[in-house]
């Protein structure tokens, strides 16, 4: 079974914890720290160089140049604008982060902030010499971000800076909007550092120098490509070339956490669906992942070990009856363990109760003419496999409780899509594998939509809705619908 080129450890909807270990060495990486360690100095700076400005034309000594003002005092209101300055994205990259009315909106708020604290600690240290040094703060701030960018500007270029963007389209249609994306204003820049041709076209051109950007791959390998060449954005310049190939195209971008943009000359286009790129003439659809954040998917992971611990205690009796049961009413394990496909198309065994009869795999093939499920799934309402003790436990989950020893192992989660059997995975077919960029689960959308009675496609659907709309909110619905789904015993056979 081939293996897509995804994360086997981690759920891929949420970016990595840290960098990895190639981004850690890149020259990218190492000028991005420098850029925030240099801005944050020129921010305290300001206020710091106001503060001693000040001093000096009083004719204070130091940085105690009011009564009240202390070190600590000064100290806070320096990480309150680092804070303030975080927020407002002025420590982004260069393209993005230099408004003059998102620095000052920054600096006003950080006063507000820090006045008030100084005010219910010692409000004799306010006044008006405090409003003038952050006047002068502002300007100074002003001044040296403006350096630093004109700086920065000589030694790495205009571009230096711009998000990396792979052109993907026909040769000719990528060599003819290089000028305009060249002449496209700051804010809207990117620096293009690859072509992307169709599987047809990249063989016989792949040889060719046509200078930089160079050809760096085909459709089919865009996943690799943007990996490769460090991009974050993906900009197709003819839709139509793709030949149906848009999906891949996009489920790649999701994949890599990248920008897809479309420039779609000839397409009518709807106001309310559309963004306008200053500098372009033609609408420029935009396709952006929105992966949850570092934190939620941290959370996801705590929640479910400490949930999964708390049920085996406390159904450790439960699971001990039901063991007994299946022991003495039918011959074989208590448990079945079943291959299955996970994250990343990683095969691992599945813990459940067994319900079926101990030779029920052996026997499928001669019933797969009774199959009633569509699509890859294989189902059937009255299973002649089945025990009667485990049509119970079918009927109320009860068999899939050692799935939470799956949960512990981090094989699983509590609520993802469901894992299937290696048989069902070898007859998906490409972009069906989409599922597998997420933790499987042991309850998901499927479960509390009707579960056997839908079809492999609206499993598919459900399974890629809940994807691209997960949060910590959806988990928890889902959860609570579940409990719903378990005592109607809907869906379940």
């Amino acid at each position: 079974m081939p293996v897509r080129e995804v994360a086997l450890d981690r759920d891929v909807r949420s970016p990595r914890l840290l960098p990895s270990r190639a981004s850690l060495f890149s020259i990218h990486f190492a000028r991005r720290v420098v850029s925030v360690l240099a801005l944050l100095m020129i921010d305290v700076g300001a206020l710091l160089l106001a503060v001693l400005a000040e001093s000096l034309v009083t004719g204070s000594s130091g940085f105690q140049f009011w009564p009240g003002l202390t070190r600590a005092g000064l100290l806070t209101a320096c990480g309150v604008v680092v804070v303030c300055a975080a927020g407002s994205g002025l420590y982004q990259r260069r393209y993005s982060r230099h408004r003059l009315r998102r620095i000052n909106t920054a600096w006003v708020v950080a006063f507000i902030i820090s006045s008030a604290l100084m005010l219910a600690v010692n409000p004799a240290s306010l006044g008006a010499r405090w409003v003038a040094v952050w006047l002068v703060a502002i300007v100074l701030d002003v001044a040296g971000r403006w350096a630093f960018d004109a700086l920065s500007a000589l030694s790495y270029g205009a571009d230096g800076d711009c998000p990396r963007a792979l052109l993907l389209g026909p040769l000719d249609a990528c060599v003819d909007a290089l000028p305009t994306l060249a002449a496209l204003p700051p804010e809207a820049c990117v620096s293009v550092v690859g072509l992307v041709l169709p599987v047809d076209e990249y063989g016989a051109a792949r040889g060719s120098h046509l200078g930089t950007p160079p050809i760096v791959a085909a459709h089919d390998t865009l996943q690799l490509a943007l990996r490769r060449c460090r991009a974050s954005e993906v900009i197709v310049v003819e839709p139509l070339s793709l030949n149906g190939q848009m999906r891949s195209v996009m489920d790649a971008c999701r994949d890599s956490g990248a920008t897809m943009k479309v420039v779609a000359a000839t397409m009518h286009h709807d106001g309310r669906a559309v963004s306008y790129i200053p500098g372009l003439d033609c609408p420029l659809f935009v396709v952006q992942p929105k992966p949850a954040g570092w934190g939620s998917y941290l959370v996801k992971q705590v929640v479910d070990r400490v949930v999964a611990v708390a049920l085996l205690i406390l159904l450790s009796p439960v699971l001990l009856a039901i063991a007994l049961l299946i022991k003495t009413t039918s011959r074989g394990p208590v448990f079945f363990v079943d291959r299955r496909v996970g994250l990343g198309q990683r095969p691992f065994d599945l813990y459940k109760f067994r319900t079926m009869h101990a030779d029920a795999q052996a026997s499928q093939s001669n019933l797969e003419v009774h199959n009633e499920a569509g699509g890859v799934l294989f189902k059937m309402h009255d299973d002649p496999r089945v025990t009667g003790i485990g049509r119970v436990l079918r009927r109320i989950s009860l068999d899939e409780l050692p799935q939470l020893v799956n949960i512990l192992k981090a094989d699983m989660s509590l609520v993802g899509p469901r894992p299937l059997p290696m048989r069902d995975c070898e007859l998906m077919e490409e972009w069906h594998r989409r599922r597998h960029v997420v933790l499987p689960g042991i309850t998901g959308l499927w479960q509390v939509s009707g579960r056997s009675d839908l079809d492999f496609a609206d499993m598919v659907d459900l399974d890629l809705r809940y994807i691209d709309t997960w949060s910590l909110r959806s988990d928890v619905h889902i959860a609570w619908l579940t409990i719903a789904a378990v005592v109607g015993s809907r869906g379940a056979y």
